[in-house]
């Protein structure tokens, strides 16, 4: 992509003309450089050319986007609790289970897909007296057709599986269990009722959308990402507004995190092998990061610049200061557009070979641009003219 629109060489005046933002992009500077703008100048750019863009806008800034298409969690949209999985599961509702607990609950949700795929039941599956070859013929049935389940039957359902056969000579091994196991389930007590608890919170009812609402239409987010990664979205710009987040600090990361290995694995589950291009965009990134290395590698924005250009993904993030980003991530990006910078390490993070004092005296809308291999070019952001 040339982004001849959006940005000039602030020596002769000339449209940058080489390929821009066909890599990783990374924006930085202090507030009030000119990062927001060229943002906005990049998907003004993108529509003109009826590229596909997705902005994940966790602060509703881009709501009002010009030729936006807006789904508002938990407003017009939600998310379908019913296709996380253990690790997802945890993630979103900000708990980590003790690894046994966590196999339970993996075992609970299989449950609940062939209780609601297969078996046609309502409510938990019971396990007491159930044949276990039986389980385990419905058990291989299950295929990406039968992944969702009732996430409200969850804590019960971890119950069930606490099951375990008789301790004396009436033991019959060929079943899930005969009795529960009273000792397990109340050593397990609570962390099942804070799962409990956190599955009935406000924050997971409207993230969720657990609670049936007649007469209210709301569209699945995952569907809607979906159908934007695959098909052209004539000038149009997706703007996922998540401003809903600002009430649940502690889901912020997770939720981003989600949504963009949702957009990755419908790539990388295409085998066709070819991938319309698709622009990903995130302001001040570094909000929403885990701190750990441990926790960045399973990180949906780590995940998206690691794997993305494979399957023709592209993203560009927001941050004030680079160094809020871990080193690991910034080095997944081919290009930066680095607008004013007060502090010399920072600006080495991203562009050691800059004058410290050429970018600290950038006025609003100047910026270098760099790209690896590439000598810095001093450029003009230029407004966005809006399709």
């Amino acid at each position: 992509m040339s982004l001849q629109a959006a940005l000039k060489d602030a020596r002769s005046g000339k449209k940058i003309t080489e390929p821009f933002f066909n890599q990783h992009l990374l924006i930085v500077g202090q507030t009030g450089s000119g990062k927001t703008t060229s943002a906005l100048s990049i998907l003004d750019q993108l529509q003109h050319e009826n590229q596909t863009a997705i902005v994940l806008d966790p602060t509703g800034e881009y709501a009002q986007l010009p030729n936006a298409v807006t789904y508002k969690l938990g407003e017009n949209a939600y998310l379908e609790a019913g296709k996380l999985s253990e690790v997802a599961l945890q993630e979103v509702m900000g708990i980590k289970l003790p690894l046994a607990m966590e196999r339970q609950l993996a075992r609970a949700i299989n449950s609940l897909k062939v209780q609601r795929n297969i078996a046609h039941g309502h409510g938990p599956l019971k396990k007491i007296n159930y044949p276990a070859d039986r389980y385990q013929r419905l058990l291989e049935q299950l295929s990406d057709w039968a992944s969702e389940y009732q996430v409200t039957d969850l804590p019960q359902q971890l119950v069930e599986e606490m099951v375990v056969p008789f301790d004396n000579e009436h033991a019959d091994y060929c079943l899930l269990g005969q009795q529960y196991d009273r000792q397990g389930i109340n050593r397990q007590w609570g962390l099942l009722t804070d799962f409990r608890e956190r599955l009935a919170s406000q924050a997971f009812r409207e993230l969720f959308d657990t609670v049936a609402h007649p007469g209210t239409s709301k569209t699945e987010l995952g569907f809607v990402l979906k159908m934007f990664l695959n098909q052209r979205a004539s000038h149009r710009t997706l703007v996922v507004d998540l401003s809903i987040l600002k009430r649940y600090e502690q889901q912020q990361g997770a939720i981003i995190s989600y949504l963009l290995k949702l957009i990755l694995n419908d790539r990388l589950a295409t085998n066709n092998g070819t991938f319309m291009p698709v622009k990903l965009v995130l302001d001040e990134a570094h909000r929403y990061l885990p701190t750990g290395d441990a926790q960045l590698a399973k990180n949906g924005i780590f995940q998206v610049l690691r794997e993305g250009r494979k399957v023709n993904l592209q993203m560009a993030l927001t941050t004030q200061s680079p160094l809020d980003l871990p080193a690991r991530l910034r080095s997944q990006f081919g290009i930066s557009l680095i607008h004013r910078l007060l502090d010399q390490d920072e600006l080495a993070s991203v562009a050691p070979d800059l004058a410290f004092e050429d970018v600290a005296k950038l006025e609003t809308g100047q910026a270098f641009l760099k790209q690896r291999s590439i000598p810095a070019k001093k450029v003009l952001v230029q407004a966005p003219q809006w399709w």
